[in-house]
């Protein structure tokens, strides 16, 4: 086993781009590559050993001669189109579940929600790619997977946790599709009775358009006929939606009444797929909050979250740390943070989100002063609080669902 150091950035980038790499060489990403994501990658090309400590951007690991992982100092251009597998929600039968096509640089989104209600040998959602050039198409792969449950809002959450994660490790790999082939790229196991949900992004990075396909069967060697799945009478969303990304902005003055930023309020028309999407599932929100404090003392601004229409969970990413607020009522509250501001003084705060499966959108993120006097009924803060590194910022933790 050899570890390398030494590669320059732009001897990655002339690997990958512009020389045939061997065929025992895998490219990924990580800030640093985790041992435990090395191992899922390397595993499922079928090595037997693995790094044993994790890879930093421009490092490599050969385990012998023509074996061999290089992380890979690069990023995907941002996303370009957000897609939402959700209809039919229950899978009864086998079939295709959503298919896509994608074009060079383009990355493409996609979030599933599903109920397994397949039987057989080892049911299974898989996604699959199909090149039809003449020359080999080169994809650039991120996932994150939930956590199988029968508990709806468990299974949204934690794949929402898991993406926002992998947005901070900028873990990924790159693989290769031969000219006329298919292949599967991601499996996940469909158990019975139990909910899967995934975020998957593709990016074409080389070579002429391929299509790809989210399939379902009871047992996953088996090939599968194309045909869409359908249910007349479910509601739930599938298909392309053109706004990947939403930005709000909000500004709350010290002093001043309480205010909220809306997540998951717009209706967006699919302009490929069988429904509207409802709630924004799937959209990735970015919020900048301009917390403005014009009096000589400190002040205290609350966050809240705030859902309108049913129960809801949250994963919010503020300042590079996660947030988990657990499952709040709708109408009621769950504190965020409670964030100092200096006097005299402004402070912007970001923020990301994303609506979770299962969550019933839209809420409020409801930005107000905090007084301690000023409780309010009905307001919760989960189970425990633990400090981040942040002066004066709180966050939910070990929730007990």
């Amino acid at each position: 086993m050899h570890w390398n150091n030494s590669l320059s950035r732009l001897a990655l980038f002339l690997l990958l781009f512009t020389t045939q790499s061997p065929a025992e060489t895998i490219y990924v990403t990580g800030n640093p590559a985790s041992t435990n994501f090395l191992r899922e990658v390397l595993q499922a090309r079928g090595w037997s050993a693995f790094p044993s400590r994790p890879l930093a951007v421009g490092q490599s690991w050969r385990l012998e001669p023509g074996k061999e992982v290089i992380n890979l100092d690069w990023t995907a251009p941002p996303v370009s189109l957000a897609a939402l597998s959700d209809h039919p929600e229950e899978i009864e039968r086998r079939g295709q579940l959503f298919s896509g096509g994608l074009t060079s640089l383009r990355p493409v989104r996609l979030q599933y929600y599903h109920l397994g209600s397949l039987q057989g040998a080892s049911p299974t959602v898989w996604l699959q790619v199909s090149n039809p050039a003449q020359t080999t198409a080169r994809l650039y792969l991120t996932q994150a997977v939930g956590r199988p449950s029968t508990d709806y809002f468990l299974t949204g959450h934690t794949n929402n946790v898991a993406w926002f994660q992998n947005q901070l490790n900028r873990e990924g790999e790159f693989l290769d599709i031969p000219p006329g082939a298919t292949r599967k790229i991601f499996y996940q196991p469909l158990p019975y009775g139990k909910v899967i949900s995934g975020t998957l992004t593709l990016t074409l990075v080389d070579g002429s358009p391929v299509h790809y396909q989210l399939v379902a069967a009871p047992d996953r060697t088996e090939t599968v006929s194309l045909n869409n799945l359908l249910k007349e009478k479910d509601v739930h969303s599938r298909g392309f939606y053109p706004v990947a990304v939403q930005q709000l902005q909000k500004e709350h003055l010290v002093g001043s009444e309480g205010s909220f930023l809306t997540v998951g309020g717009l209706r967006q028309e699919t302009f490929y797929g069988v429904r509207e999407l409802r709630g924004d599932y799937g959209i990735l929100y970015q919020m900048e909050i301009n917390l403005v404090n014009p009096t000589p003392r400190s002040a205290q601004i609350e966050l809240t979250f705030n859902p309108r229409g049913g129960a809801a969970t949250a994963t919010l990413l503020m300042e590079e740390k996660i947030i988990e607020v657990p499952r709040t009522e709708a109408f009621k509250e769950t504190r965020i943070a409670i964030i100092e501001v200096p006097p005299n003084s402004s402070r912007k705060l970001h923020l990301q989100t994303v609506p979770e499966g299962a969550s019933s959108y839209p809420v409020r993120i409801i930005v107000r002063d905090y007084k301690i006097t000023d409780e309010i009924p009905g307001r919760t803060e989960g189970n425990s609080w633990d400090p981040l590194e942040i002066p004066h910022v709180r966050r939910v933790s070990d929730v007990d669902y």
